[in-house]
């Protein structure tokens, strides 16, 4: 499942998923998505939407940052969870 038509397709409906689903939901999602593909990047562009639909005034890039921390940790993680 990791050709690009299948990925594209995916991001459509996770997209729709982030828009309408509440957040804390969909931010489970994401992160199981993240663990099954082997470089997720596009839960950097729904940590984006996060901040847009989401912040408040004072705490700008929270859903950016955390989502890029995530994934960081995911990818370092990865060779020692999967042999």
């Amino acid at each position: 499942m990791n050709t690009i038509p299948n990925r594209l397709i995916l991001f459509f409906i996770i997209f729709f998923v982030v828009l309408l689903i509440p957040w804390w939901l969909s931010a489970i999602i994401l992160i199981a998505l993240t663990l099954y593909f082997p470089l997720y990047l596009e839960v950097l562009f729904y940590g984006f939407i996060f901040d847009t639909l989401y912040s408040i005034s004072r705490f700008h890039f929270v859903g950016l940052v955390s989502a890029f921390v995530g994934l960081m940790i995911v990818t370092l993680a990865r060779p020692h969870i999967r042999t």
